[in-house]
């Protein structure tokens, strides 16, 4: 349950956007921290639960998103994997090139799209448990385990009729729901609003929502320099 969005801007750099919606009943994710990888660094908030992320920026400028197709889940996997743990091991990678080579089997995890940003180029996975599709990467992504089509429709709608960055992943004007992309539902809701800028240098603000959307969110901030 995520919604993602992106833009390009000649002075600004990349700049992605990206809710995090779970259960209400999981633990709470870390926020952004520095890790090491690979010779190199880092940023990724952290899922106590799965070990693993949602998210990560390295010092290459490459970054990583994963969001969980919730439609496509139900088969059963022998020795299944947390989709997060596949974010997690993909931190060292220079571009989408290399992404692709550590894909490797992917037969222990349910399906998923994965985005990935480089300074070389874009590209996203489709994951659906039985084959994956390499494609460009929309401008416009969103899951949920709830009435999947209905709900992506509705937050499209808002992207088309022109709400981007933060009016759209704040849901600026509305009263937070299972549909809307700031999504508040009896069961789950959005925990975390993520705005990662790469330019000369990286910036997350990562903006950690209360329970039940009740209050301001507690906001960090983390910077890294490129390589």
């Amino acid at each position: 349950m995520c919604t993602l969005t992106w833009r390009r801007d000649p002075e600004q750099g990349l700049e992605v956007f990206f809710n995090r919606d779970e259960l209400k009943t999981r633990p709470v994710a870390d926020p952004p921290a520095r890790f090491e990888a690979g010779g190199g660094a880092f940023l990724s908030p952290r899922d106590p639960q799965g070990t693993g992320t949602w998210m990560l920026v390295n010092d290459r400028g490459v970054i990583v998103c994963l969001l969980n197709k919730w439609e496509l889940e139900g088969r059963e996997i022998e020795g299944a994997r947390s989709r997060g743990r596949l974010v997690w091991s993909l931190a060292a990678a220079g571009s989408v090139d290399e992404v692709e080579a550590q894909l490797g089997d992917l037969s222990c995890y349910q399906a998923f799209t994965l985005v990935v940003f480089s300074p070389g180029g874009d590209r996203c996975w489709e994951w659906d448990g039985d084959r994956v599709v390499a494609r460009e990467v929309p401008d416009f992504l969103s899951s949920s385990s709830y009435r999947f089509e209905e709900v992506k429709e509705a937050r499209k709608a808002c992207f088309m009729a022109g709400k981007v960055g933060e009016a759209l992943h704040e849901s600026r004007g509305e009263e937070s729901s299972a549909y809307t992309v700031r999504m508040n539902r009896p069961d789950a809701q959005t925990w975390s609003r993520t705005r990662l800028q790469v330019s000369d240098q990286i910036r997350w603000e990562y903006l950690a929502e209360q329970a039940d959307l009740l209050g301001e969110p507690e906001r960090h901030v983390s910077e890294m320099a490129l390589r």
